[in-house]
């Protein structure tokens, strides 16, 4: 199975733990990933393969292998924050994200699906903009949300959350690198509390939070 080109994917809950697994295994990143699956077909067989492999590369010593206890953990983690891990080619995956060579296997997404699957553009800009700054992010987030985009950004201070406010009601993506259940910074869990609410009856969902990247990125709105 080619998990980048691939237009359906459906795991079940075993299949998706050992996903989770593999990429939380030592030296098994978004690549590895793909290129293990695509060659042994499942993450299951990658994950019995693993040590043969490290030995052949000439590991000194074993990789550590994410333990199926610890994968269960970290998905009912998930769970408890309202987080569901979706694959390349599941509802909430964005398309356009799932054909780049390292697209990340799983994704923690919380809120509305359909926010992901619509076009998307990132806004992104300084933590320390001038007033003039965060009022053309907001201007620019408004319009491109009226020509039908969602936009994406980081929950951070600056253009990021002017961003995020100004397109509460057309549709909006906040990435979290700390994850879901550290956001940052602290003041901005009310703004990520209000992305995650339905914005009313032009787009009942249009909302989400997740780690992923957007096919377009706006830089600026600094000075």
């Amino acid at each position: 199975m080619d998990i980048r080109t691939a237009n359906t994917t459906h795991l079940t809950d075993e299949q998706r733990i050992d996903w989770l697994r593999l990429i939380r295994s030592d030296n098994v990143g978004s690549r590895t990933f793909r290129s293990l699956i695509n060659h042994f077909g499942s993450a299951r067989s990658a994950l019995d393969r693993l040590p043969d492999l490290a030995r052949r590369g000439g590991a000194a010593r074993p990789s550590r292998i994410c333990s199926e206890d610890d994968a269960r953990t970290e998905l009912a983690a998930s769970k408890r924050h309202g987080v569901s891990l979706v694959a390349p080619g599941e509802a909430g995956y964005p398309p356009r994200l799932a054909v780049l060579d390292d697209a990340p296997p799983l994704l923690g997404v919380r809120g509305a699906f359909e926010a992901l699957m619509r076009p998307m553009i990132a806004i992104v800009g300084s933590r320390n903009a001038s007033g003039a700054g965060l009022k053309f992010a907001g201007k620019l987030a408004r319009d491109l949300g009226d020509a039908g985009f969602v936009i994406a950004s980081g929950l951070a201070r600056g253009i990021d959350q002017a961003a995020h406010r100004a397109s509460l009601g057309g549709g909006t993506v906040a990435m979290l690198a700390g994850g879901h259940d550290k956001v940052y910074p602290p003041e901005h869990e009310e703004l990520l509390q209000r992305s995650l609410r339905p914005a009313g009856p032009r787009f009942p969902k249009c909302r989400s939070v997740v780690t992923c990247r957007a096919p377009a990125i706006f830089r600026g709105a600094t000075g």
